[in-house]
């Protein structure tokens, strides 16, 4: 599991012929996420700047005229970094930006985070920290930037890929996907959650099944809680307790309980449950079960226990969540 994630400072590089919704959607979404946390009664103050070699609008592929705040030199370090993708061939403008590949070195030096949106990630190849290092991008500019770039291990089967603090993202939409990721990490999961519900959930898939990292697997190095991950895995839908874990750990039931949180964040128990109500959600999305159905098929024979656990973490009851997603699913549709 990864650590807690805070961001005080979101900084964003214009450029000409940047996507502008590469940058509108995440803003967005962490505004909605600031949003439902002070109906919480939390008060998170997330400040936005926009910065640019020079004071002087610059124009998005859209014709829409954006407005830098202040320059590379006069922005500080921020929490997050918001890179835009282009809209035309990245390669002459990257080579070009010499203050912006100057000014990412930088943010990543003082621990920035990166959330780097489609052809975006020339920028971040032009500083060099992607040498050897997973990256995604949009697949219409891959080969180009894998010619141009051949030290950067680029993943075309994947849409997000984390290395270290930098994230790439394929397309927008993969964006979104991202955003509720950095969100759960910044504000909780159930601030996540209701900003996913109004931002796509009928399409978005959960970050494990779409992420690369070269820690992705496991993200730590305890070998006996590694074999215990794949054995749940192969076994999270049957009926499975305690005794059943031990004996395939071979640990005692306080050792398997601290080393397995130690390891991942999360008491088996938690764990194992995540994985069902992820799975329940995938079966509500794609499948005409009913809901009793899907429970058992999720390992739950109590369809009001299940019923009460999706509700606690997804802010839906699965009836809910059913009829929001299926009634969404005809756009995706080929004809």
């Amino acid at each position: 599991m990864q650590s807690p994630l805070s961001i005080n400072r979101v900084l964003i590089p214009l450029m000409d012929h940047m996507l502008s919704t590469s940058i509108s959607l995440p803003l967005e979404m962490i505004q909605a996420g600031v949003t439902y946390s002070r109906l919480s009664h939390k008060h998170p103050k997330i400040e936005v700047c926009f910065c640019a070699e020079s004071i002087k609008t610059v124009t998005s592929m859209g014709g829409i005229p954006l407005s830098p705040e202040v320059t590379y030199q006069e922005t500080g370090p921020g929490d997050l970094i918001i890179v835009p993708g282009l809209w035309r061939n990245p390669l002459p403008v990257a080579r070009q930006s010499t203050a912006l590949v100057k000014w990412l070195k930088y943010q990543h030096e003082q621990g920035a985070t990166f959330c780097v949106a489609g052809t975006g990630v020339t920028f971040m190849a032009e500083t060099g920290l992607l040498n050897h290092q997973p990256a995604a991008t949009h697949w219409y500019f891959l080969d180009r930037l894998k010619q141009q770039y051949p030290d950067v291990d680029f993943k075309p089967h994947h849409l997000i890929t984390r290395s270290g603090k930098i994230y790439c993202a394929g397309s927008v939409n993969s964006v979104a996907d991202l955003m509720v990721h950095l969100i759960s990490l910044n504000m909780g999961e159930q601030i996540a959650h209701k900003v996913e519900q109004q931002f796509s959930h009928e399409i978005r898939r959960p970050l494990d099944q779409i992420l690369f990292a070269e820690d992705h697997t496991t993200a730590h190095s305890d070998e006996v809680v590694i074999r215990l991950q794949e054995w749940i895995r192969q076994h999270y839908c049957e009926d499975i307790d305690m005794e059943n874990l031990v004996e395939a750990s071979g640990l005692t039931r306080r050792t398997l309980h601290r080393r397995f949180k130690e390891a991942t964040g999360f008491s088996p128990t938690t764990y194992i449950q995540r994985m069902r109500l992820t799975l329940a959600s995938d079966l509500l999305k794609n499948t005409d079960l009913s809901i009793r159905e899907v429970a058992y098929q999720a390992g739950y024979t109590d369809p009001d226990y299940f019923s009460r656990l999706f509700q606690k973490h997804f802010q839906l009851t699965p009836s809910d969540f059913k009829r929001s997603v299926r009634g969404k699913l005809f756009y995706l549709e080929s004809p």
